[in-house]
């Protein structure tokens, strides 16, 4: 049997070596695990279970702050090493195992790909109920579904350009929605759920502008001479050719922007100040106030709901039941004074919901009630 090298990879993790690369290949293979044999010494194995259980220490996690790449590794060194029974046995806590029940009908589920989509015209299509094929036609473009979960606008073979003002089309995803988008121009877009965004069916020669709320991803296709302008509540970006996220809820606190290449401005567009961001960095424009502030980031981790997983780094449990609620489309209400708590971790964003709040369980002093369309979120009873 060919040994596999992800052994090897967590014991380079583990020492500090890895390199980028090898971090790149673990990650991968952590979101996207499947059971598979491994080959691995019997000695190796009992004492990378010993140093991994004691790395992870369940029980004080919320007294410190854990690295998600840590729990990351951790529990996929858990999953390789022994599996659920293995992971579930934490004999070092006073805790009781949290048991992962199957998710009853009429609560809660993962969110999906579904969209709503309005036309210049006013009118609107569930995608969610259309299959691949011709979806309308608007302006001089087509638009089509070209896959499950995405829409793609083309151009008219005539070239000639319709009279009068653009069409503005809308993509709007609901709570528990996400959707991608591929623009006239060549563009990629990925919308959030409970995102938005506004654009004409095609841009004028001049500049590229798009109106969005929520948080959208974007692949920005390089036009020379034709800017790409994104309106964000009262932040402006501009750009010529990049990756960058916008993250621009109208219940957050601030608008976020994160470049992952290229080269951004981020303004303010009442008070007209602005910053250039380079690659790695974030501008956060708060709602009550003027000024840009920029900081260095992991870019890669604020694209983690594109990539299909929600990350907690030091996350407080307010903001995480606040993603929560917009992907599994549930209201959260607190009968809990541990907002302070925080939380480290990544979780399949496909995973049900009890799932993922019977690890919370397992990492705080939190408890949480799971009704249709609504979570409870109290102090946990000892």
């Amino acid at each position: 049997m060919e040994r596999s090298p992800i052994p090897t990879l967590l014991e380079k993790y583990k020492n500090g070596t890895i390199t980028p690369e090898e971090l790149a290949m673990l990650e991968d293979w952590y979101l996207h695990w499947q059971p598979e044999p491994m080959e691995v010494p019997a000695e190796e194995l009992a004492q990378l279970k010993v140093e991994v259980w004691q790395s992870l220490q369940l029980g004080a996690v919320h007294q410190r702050v854990i690295p998600w790449r840590s729990w990351a590794a951790a529990a996929a060194m858990l999953v390789l090493l022994a599996g659920a029974g293995f992971y579930m046995m934490h004999r070092s806590s006073s805790r009781p195992p949290v048991a992962v029940l199957p998710q009853p009908v009429g609560l809660p589920q993962p969110g999906g790909n579904r969209a709503i989509l309005t036309l210049s015209n006013g009118r609107q299509i569930l995608l969610e109920k259309n299959g691949k094929g011709v979806v309308a036609q608007d302006a001089d473009a087509t638009i089509r579904q070209a896959g499950d979960g995405q829409i793609a606008y083309d151009r008219n073979t005539s070239g000639k350009q319709v009279a009068g003002a653009p069409g503005l089309n809308t993509l709007s995803t609901p709570r528990g929605g996400q959707y991608h988008l591929l623009l006239a121009d060549g563009t990629g877009v990925w919308l959030n759920a409970g995102s938005s965004i506004t654009y004409p069916v095609n841009f004028d020669p001049k500049e590229r502008k798009v109106i969005v709320t929520g948080e959208v991803y974007f692949e920005v296709a390089q036009h020379t001479g034709q800017p790409f302008r994104v309106l964000a509540g009262k932040a402006e970006i501009d750009v010529l050719g990049t990756r960058f996220n916008v993250k621009a809820y109208p219940d957050d606190p601030d608008i976020r922007t994160t470049l992952l290449s290229g080269s951004v401005k981020m303004a303010n567009q009442a008070r007209g100040n602005a910053a250039v961001l380079r690659p790695g960095q974030q501008g956060v424009l708060a709602n009550n106030g003027n000024e840009i502030s920029v900081s260095t980031v992991r870019a890669e981790d604020a694209i983690s709901w594109k990539n299909g997983y929600f990350l907690f780094d030091s996350m407080d449990l307010p903001n995480i039941m606040k993603l929560i609620g917009r992907w599994y489309d549930v209201d959260v209400a607190y009968r809990s004074q541990l907002n302070h708590e925080t939380f480290g971790g990544t979780f399949s964003r496909n995973a049900q919901l009890s799932e993922i709040l019977g690890n919370l369980e397992r990492l705080g002093k939190v408890h949480f009630e799971v009704l249709p369309g609504k979570v409870v979120v109290t102090d946990r009873i000892r």
